[in-house]
């Protein structure tokens, strides 16, 4: 994917070209983003999903010292209210990028795509898990028991692990195409489990907090 492309355009106040500069190389002023800003190009980034988070860091760091409301605190109205815009779209930008999965679900609705077009789906590969685990959650539900809140928390460790390994390979899939990026269903597929399994730990977390309720209105 090419670096996102800089818009030819001229400094609001002092009429200078500044490309698509957050601020006025000659005057400083901030310049105007529209509501759909591109969060690469927020941070001069590059649009790609492999990302030098460092270089992400240093560049955050800038962006938010330069366009920061405490420096515009004595500039008229039209500069202060940029200043809050933009510092706003730079905290967005880092928050969105830095996190790869939040990176790839931006990814998809850069290209037209959103992860839950089509409905939430069971994930293949951890389906039969899934359906047992939903079982324990509605047996823990009803009736709690030592035991069975033991195999519930086994499954919540696994659910976790595998959670973080996914987290792995989607850092890893970003750095392994090379400026490029892997095909819209591939990364769909890969965010789709990481949503689910999120989902599912939410539940185990809320069945357990329910479990112990339970256990405890017996005592």
């Amino acid at each position: 994917m090419q670096a996102a492309e800089d818009t030819r355009r001229e400094c609001w106040k002092c009429r200078a070209e500044c490309g698509a500069a957050l601020v006025c190389p000659r005057c400083a002023a901030i310049q105007p983003l529209p509501s759909d800003a591109d969060l690469f190009a927020v941070l001069g980034l590059p649009r790609q999903l492999a990302l030098d988070l460092a270089d992400l860091e240093r560049r955050y760091h800038a962006a938010s010292r330069a366009v920061h409301p405490d420096r515009f605190q004595t500039a008229g109205p039209r500069e202060r209210e940029l200043s809050l815009g933009a510092s706003a779209a730079v905290n967005r930008a880092y928050r969105t990028l830095r996190e790869p999965v939040a990176r790839g679900r931006y990814w998809l609705e850069l290209h037209g795509a959103r992860l839950g077009d089509g409905g939430p789906q069971v994930p293949a590969p951890i389906a039969a898990e899934v359906f047992e685990t939903q079982e324990k959650l509605e047996e823990l539900r009803t009736a709690a028991s030592p035991e069975l809140r033991r195999e519930v928390d086994a499954l919540r460790a696994r659910f976790t692990g595998r959670l973080g390994v996914l987290r792995d390979e989607l850092s890893a899939l970003y750095a392994s195409s090379n400026g490029g990026a892997p095909s819209l269903d591939e990364l769909k597929r890969r965010l789709s489990e990481i949503a689910y399994l999120r989902t599912l730990l939410g539940d185990i977390e809320d069945a357990m907090g329910e479990g112990l309720r339970g256990t405890d209105h017996r005592h």
